[in-house]
């Protein structure tokens, strides 16, 4: 090999490690760039973060003040039907059955829920969460209804599942703005298949209210976007 093809070898290889220093350095400011703009989000996400507290508060509170606590708020099929205690379609939204229960509800809102929040706006998110959690227990009442089977119920997971309808419609709406390379839908299918999926295989879950949940937030969201035409960067999502 002349000195000359020596030469050029050593400066193609000096360019290809520049290269992938270069690119290296792209990766790690998207990164920075990413979790500076989460952490943002996440103090501007005022109604996300008020609802977390007051799930963790009124969670510690039920430890504390016991079954008959629990027994005055919780989803009861048969006394919503009768139209008495209509207020357990919100309070029970608010009762977890232990601390895993609570922690797995609420580590999903931490993360995707301030996201659904800065995309949609405060006010829009509230009535979001509170209405895809009133049709989960609605859907969970109707299937009690149907089935015979009227099993008190609590959880916020119909209201969460319907946050995650929220993120389906925001991507798909804003899909073309989807960072190159990134693999943010099918971790959002993987997400929702899997959520779904435990339900199904775990026991003392009500579907019923995930699926309700689901779908309010899907038709929700897509009535939020229509109508308050909203556009989604998609700068909040890697």
């Amino acid at each position: 090999m002349s000195d000359f093809d020596i030469k050029n070898e050593e400066e193609n290889k000096h360019t290809q490690d520049e290269t992938v220093d270069d690119s290296e350095k792209y990766e790690a400011d998207i990164t920075e760039a990413f979790w500076n703009r989460q952490l943002g989000i996440m103090r501007a996400s005022y109604i996300n973060s008020a609802i977390i507290i007051m799930n963790i508060v009124i969670f510690i509170y039920s430890m504390i003040a016991g079954e008959s606590f629990i027994n005055m708020f919780d989803h009861r099929s048969e006394l919503i039907i009768l139209g008495s205690e209509m207020y357990r379609l919100i309070t029970s939204m608010f009762l977890h059955a232990d601390l895993e229960h609570l922690f797995s509800n609420m580590l999903i809102l931490f993360f995707v829920g301030a996201n659904v929040e800065h995309d949609v706006g405060h006010i829009a998110y509230l009535f979001l969460y509170f209405l895809s959690g009133i049709i989960g227990n609605l859907s969970s009442m109707v299937y009690d209804y149907v089935s015979g089977d009227y099993i008190p119920s609590i959880g916020a997971s119909g209201a969460v599942f319907g946050i995650i309808g929220a993120v389906a419609v925001i991507v798909l709406f804003g899909r073309n703005r989807i960072r190159k390379g990134s693999n943010l839908i099918f971790r959002l299918g993987l997400m929702i298949a899997l959520s779904i999926y435990s339900g199904f295989t775990a026991g003392n879950i009500d579907n019923a209210a995930h699926i309700g949940g689901l779908l309010g937030g899907i038709v929700i969201t897509l009535l939020i976007t229509v109508i308050g035409r909203k556009k989604y960067t998609m700068e909040e999502w890697l």
